[in-house]
């Protein structure tokens, strides 16, 4: 229904049920297509009281990460310093987006100055100088997209990993920051990672993230070293594929064709990401090639 009313996602993430845990999406759009969405969505699950609307949000977005865990190890304890509320996570093969506050914004922007360093930007007013103006015709760029095939730039795709189900209290994401930054010691990689908060207070969150199925222990190990008092949803074996095209993370339409297309060969994603240019996509490991051929069709993705 979003993509017949032409109406783009900016940033979505999907949680298929844990073991111990709810399915979850979270998705955001344009300020002015905000309460046609809602209300879309609400007559689509028969007047559910399990749908939220946040308003005036805005996505921030950090890259390149190099699927370093420091890097959303880093993230996440910044905005705990700050005392940010975050509404959202979504992580591409470049980069990691996020949702806050309008109202936080800037503060949040002049804190990652203090966070990473940015070499094409000295300061937080160098880079407010770059970008002023350009949400306009990023916006045009965006909505000139239309493709009876849709076009793919790149595919990315990764086996042997876990698909790690968790629920953090809100006030320790910066903990989480913590244990990222200490399995970023260990040489591990996060190829995927998606935050949905569970209500609108930000009471608890629910995490999603893949890492090396051979780092169980190390894993299980750091959780409970900073985070005692972690719920692990649930564990189960993935692999994890990327689609990479023109404006991917926020065009109409896209996700729908590729939920599509899986639901008619009846593969079910475990887990989705839509952020910046990609749409990244965990599976079932015995699912993945299946899925790839599935997609070559309405998606032109090229020869691996």
């Amino acid at each position: 229904r979003l993509a017949a009313n032409r109406i783009n996602l900016n940033h979505l993430t999907s949680m298929d049920a844990a073991p111990e845990g709810d399915e979850a999406v979270s998705l955001c759009v344009e300020r002015a297509e905000g309460y046609n969405t809602y209300f879309l969505i609400k007559a689509l699950l028969g007047g559910s009281d399990r749908i939220h609307l946040q308003e005036d949000v805005n996505i921030l977005a950090i890259f390149p990460h190099d699927k370093k865990p420091a890097v959303a190890g880093n993230l996440l304890q910044q905005l705990a310093k700050l005392s940010i509320n975050v509404h959202g996570v979504a992580s591409s093969p470049a980069a990691m987006a996020f949702v806050v506050a309008a109202a936080d914004t800037m503060k949040v922007i002049d804190g990652l100055f203090g966070a990473f360093t940015f070499p094409a930007y000295p300061s937080p007013f160098d880079w407010y100088a770059a970008y002023q103006g350009r949400e306009q015709v990023l916006k045009e760029i965006i909505c000139s997209y239309e493709e009876q095939v849709i076009k793919v730039y790149n595919v990315a795709q990764e086996k042997d990993l876990d698909l790690w189900h968790l629920e953090v209290p809100g006030v320790q994401l910066g903990e989480l920051g913590t244990v990222f930054q200490n399995l970023d010691q260990t040489g591990l990689r996060l190829p995927f990672l998606v935050a949905i908060p569970l209500a609108p207070e930000l009471e608890s969150v629910q995490v999603a993230c893949c890492l090396a199925r051979s780092a169980q222990v190390e894993i299980r190990d750091c959780l409970g070293c900073q985070l005692p008092t972690v719920r692990v949803l649930g564990q189960q074996p993935a692999a994890l594929f990327s689609l990479v095209g023109p404006h991917f993370g926020d065009r109409h339409g896209i996700t729908n064709t590729l939920v599509n297309a899986m639901r008619v060969a009846e593969i079910s994603p475990l887990c989705m990401s839509c952020a910046i240019h990609s749409i990244s996509v965990v599976v079932r490991e015995d699912d993945l090639d299946r899925t790839l051929n599935v997609l070559n069709g309405p998606f032109a993705i090229p020869a691996q």
